[in-house]
């Protein structure tokens, strides 16, 4: 599996600034004297149809409803009510509240035509003139902003908290970063002098902690604003901002939760809901709020880009910067866009129209980078993030990103210097702490070796699964090679986790991967160790490594169904019960119209909503590689892989290829599936649905529709069923289920019947329980031996994660000496899980069988590790096999350590006597044979 989705985790990082800093925060509520905020917090429930009722209201009552309108979120009456305020000694009051309401519309020109007035000198009306920088700043006015800021700070002798706060945000994004810290400080010595005490102003300080890498003071800051105005909207979204950009979600949500409580329509943490789940619900909704919100239309367009709707993502990105043409994240956005398509032109002009008011801004090379990183261009990513720290050493997120992705170039060493670098100055971003722990699970691991591969793996797995990942890797190396006439850059890294955790960090920062089992980067594979799965190890390592040449082929250009789809169908190719069997899957797709166009097959990925449509993504992508090879031949794949090597449209790649445009090709394809939908030839019930299967498709496949004979043992399912079955003879799952029924009340010669039926109609069936499966099980409730071994023979063709099986055909082979069939089903036993010690005592014994001494060494060493019934037999085992393959001293050592145990043992005392002896013989003389367990 290439790709994790890692879409929530870009989504944030890449509108970080556009939330949390650079985008809105013009949102408590209207500042009012002292003496008046009693009145405020008497929260009367108003309605805007109150305002229709013929009550003459003072300017005090008018301010408190417009107040608690804009709270609640009713910004059209919120704007009736600061209308109706005629007294001059409140209008100011009265025009800020309408800005504000105004502003969370979206109208930004009536919001600022509103406060210009009040502002002929800014120092004189400081609240007023840093509300208006506010809002210049929010739609890319930074210079007039800087302006209006600085005549206040300079005009009062102790300026407003959020007048020094906000210039500070307008110097940062400016480029003049001493001076932004300069103004925060500022405004936190007035907060350590003990002279703010407003919920607005702790929160606006909180803000400035935030910018100074102070994370734990804003943390407090935060929740003291809080505690001190639990309706204080703006600290609540910041905070919660603040708990996301460190990968807190969950106190994220509380933060957003508890602001839309207050009021459903508050954009800022409607946007912030959107990034942590159910993004176009949330989106909608603040777009609805806000048509123009800034951060909502980024992260709208970020969406789009991710579900492939390049063009579309591009027009949302577009739209937040006719709002705000100063927007670095939607400006870097649309530049990694061009970045990752080569355009660099167009990726100069955005960087020009950045240094146009931010020079080399560090944080718009820290988003390309986290972007390109996002989307597997590792070493552009590492360049940009080193642009990024050289504009500013203190960008912790620019270090963090740089380390993430020289990791994953696999240079882990400057890799963790960066995350430690990063983590020292801010311990509290949890992706950062996450892959440093990672590292120290890393130094308990062995570092092991072949000829191309360096792994990393469990002391445990190193000596239980080493012996035979090994082999299995060269092999694969040789094989792909050969096949697609390239070797990629050597050694490649691969890492097996024991803990499920541990590889999601490693992958991708944070524990939560989803069914992911296996990620290659390119040059990095990382795997969860087969001692936690139920599935074939062995395929996903070659799925894996399949990614390797297809990824460095294309300088990680490859997309998403194209990579995923040449892994699938290596995996058939590797070996013959390998794969996706997914026939009534395909047969339900073509009848429902879901088989996507060629041109679009990544959105099966991204639109998947279940593991199944997950899987069929894979399966449809597998489907038009196997076209493509069987069709064109396999050197017409070979070459549109080197297409994807330069930056060109995707119709164009085709042309050059195959002569054709997508349209045609597509077309092909689909009659060609037509051709083998005609060939599965069976019949599909609306009532069915598709199998749930594991790991990303790695895994056993469970039959939904199987279950219900489990569930319901009755009559009216075996008449429903019959019924089926008399309306379309080849309709697989109702003959399925009603052998299973049948099996169960032991009705056994009907049950087989259907059974049967059910495996003519769908030979390859691979889901479980299958046809096969159930016969088996009734030839041994019958006891007919040979039958059963046969039927478990037919169902391992095409079920590759099936352990018990493989093993009691292997053992049925060593009773009966056929020593070839017994290696074949011990390989597979092995290929799903090399940790029982059953499977490695029939190894010892058909290697003992066949002399292989070696192999035998190698089971019994496993033994030694797994078997603890009986550590000195273990022992004196592996003894004996030492001594046979002539390691006498290994074998002198290994018994001692039994005799210790167990001193009179005589087995252990005749292997000490005889690999002394030989030990004493003149080289080259005598031989003998060690002894049996």
């Amino acid at each position: 599996m290439t790709y994790p989705d890692a879409s929530r985790h870009t989504l944030r990082r890449a509108i970080r600034s556009a939330t949390a800093i650079a985008g809105f925060s013009l949102l408590s509520i209207v500042p009012v004297p002292e003496f008046f905020v009693p009145a405020l917090n008497l929260r009367v429930a108003i309605t805007e149809s109150a305002f229709a009722q013929p009550i003459e209201l003072s300017a005090l009552d008018n301010l408190t409803r417009g107040n608690e309108l804009l709270l609640r979120g009713s910004y059209l009456g919120a704007i009736e009510a600061f209308n109706a305020v005629r007294e001059d000694a409140w209008r100011e009051q009265a025009a800020l509240g309408i800005s504000k309401a105004h502003a969370l519309t979206g109208q930004y020109e009536q919001a600022i035509s509103t406060l210009r007035p009040l502002v002929r000198n800014p120092a004189d009306s400081p609240t007023a003139a840093t509300q208006l920088a506010e809002l210049y700043r929010m739609t890319g006015r930074s210079a007039d902003a800087e302006d209006i800021l600085a005549q206040v700070v300079a005009g009062q002798i102790n300026p407003p908290v959020r007048t020094l706060v906000q210039y500070g945000l307008v110097l940062d994004l400016r480029g003049n970063l001493e001076a932004a810290a300069q103004q925060y400080n500022t405004a936190l010595a007035l907060y350590d002098s003990g002279l703010v005490f407003d919920s607005a102003d702790v929160g606006i300080v909180a803000l400035a902690a935030w910018k100074l890498d102070e994370f734990h003071d804003a943390n407090a800051l935060f929740a003291e604003a809080v505690r001190l105005d639990g309706n204080n909207l703006e600290a609540l979204t910041l905070w919660g901002d603040l708990f996301q950009d460190k990968f807190n979600d969950a106190d994220a949500e509380t933060n957003y939760n508890q602001a839309l409580t207050i009021n459903r329509r508050y954009a800022p943490a409607l946007t912030g809901m959107a990034r942590i789940s159910s993004p176009e619900r949330y989106l909608a909704m603040s777009l609805e709020a806000n048509p123009r919100d800034v951060a909502a239309l980024e992260t709208y367009g970020l969406l789009m880009v991710r579900n492939y709707q390049k063009d579309v993502g591009r027009d949302y990105l577009q739209q937040a910067l006719t709002v705000n043409p100063e927007s670095i994240s939607a400006l870097s956005s649309l530049a990694a866009l061009a970045a990752i398509e080569d355009d660099m032109p167009e990726f100069d002009r955005l960087l020009e129209r950045v240094n146009a008011f931010s020079p080399e801004s560090s944080e718009f090379f820290a988003g390309v980078a986290d972007y390109l990183g996002n989307n597997y261009r590792f070493t552009e990513a590492v360049a940009y993030a080193r642009r990024a720290i050289a504009r500013d050493p203190n960008n912790w997120h620019a270090h963090t990103v740089l380390g993430g992705n020289l990791v994953r170039l696999g240079e882990e060493v400057e890799g963790k210097q960066h995350l430690e670098q990063a983590f020292d100055n801010d311990p509290f971003n949890v992706m950062t702490s996450n892959m440093l722990q990672v590292f120290d699970v890393l130094e308990g691991y062995a570092a092991l070796e072949t000829e191309h591969f360096r792994v990393n793996m469990s002391q445990r797995d190193a000596q239980v699964l080493w012996p035979y990942m090994a082999p299995l890797l060269e092999e694969s190396w040789q094989r792909l090679v050969e096949k697609y006439q390239f070797e990629p850059e050597v050694p490649v890294l691969i890492q097996v986790f024991e803990r499920t955790e541990d590889f999601a960090v490693r992958s991708v920062g944070l524990p939560d991967i989803g069914p992911l089992v296996g990620i290659c980067f390119g040059k990095v594979v990382t795997l969860i160790s087969p001692d936690t799965l139920n599935a074939n190890w062995q395929e996903i390592l070659w799925h894996e490594l399949v990614h390797v040449f297809t990824l460095q082929m294309t300088q990680n250009r490859m997309p998403r169904w194209l990579s995923e789809g040449i892994s699938t169908w290596e995996e058939r190719q590797a070996r013959p019960e390998w794969g996706r069997r997914l026939g009534l899957e395909l047969v339900r797709a073509v009848q429902q119209g879901k088989l996507l166009p060629v041109s679009n097959l990544n959105q099966g990925f991204t639109g998947a909503k279940s593991d199944a449509d997950l899987s069929f993504a894979y399966f449809q992508s597998y489907l038009v590689v196997e076209y493509i090879a069987e069709h064109h031949g396999f050197e017409k794949l070979r070459a549109l892989i080197l297409e994807y090597a330069h930056i060109r449209e995707e119709s164009e790649m085709f042309a050059n290829v195959f002569e054709m445009d997508m349209v045609t090709f597509d077309t092909g394809f689909r009659d060609w599936i037509q051709q083998r939908v005609d060939q599965i030839n069976v019949y599909v019930h609306v009532e069915d649905t598709a199998d749930e299967g594991a790991g990303h498709g790695h895994g056993v496949r469970e039959n939904n529709s199987a279950v219900l004979a489990e569930l319901y043992n009755n009559e009216s399912l075996k008449q429903h069923m019959r019924g089926r079955v008399e309306q379309q003879p080849r309709d697989f799952q109702a003959h399925l289920q009603l052998g299973i029924v049948l099996f169960r009340e032991k009705a056994y010669d009907e049950a087989i019947v259907h059974l049967q039926t059910a495996q003519d109609i769908l030979p390859d069936y691979a889901g479980y329980p299958s046809p096969s499966l159930v016969l088996s099980q009734i030839y041994e409730a019958q006891g007919n031996t040979e039958a059963m071994m046969q039927q478990l023979s037919v169902m391992l063709q095409n079920q590759q994660h099936d352990y018990a099986s493989a093993l009691k055909l292997a053992d049925a082979a060593l009773t009966s000496g056929d020593t070839e069939q017994a290696d074949y089903y011990l390989s597979r036993a092995l290929a799903v899980n090399p940790y029982r010690p059953e499977i490695h005592r029939s190894g010892a014994q058909l290697a003992q069988r066949v002399g292989d001494t070696g192999r035998a060494v190698q089971e019994f060493e496993v033994l030694v590790m797994l078997d603890q019934s009986d550590p000195v037999d273990a022992r004196t085992n592996l003894a004996g096999a030492y001594l046979d393959n002539q390691q006498l001293d290994e074998a002198r050592r290994t018994v001692l350590r039994a005799l210790e145990t167990a001193p009179g043992y005589e087995r252990a005392q005749d292997i000490l006597l005889r690999a002394v002896e030989r030990s004493n013989q003149p080289s080259g003389s005598g031989s003998g044979a060690g002894s049996q367990p």
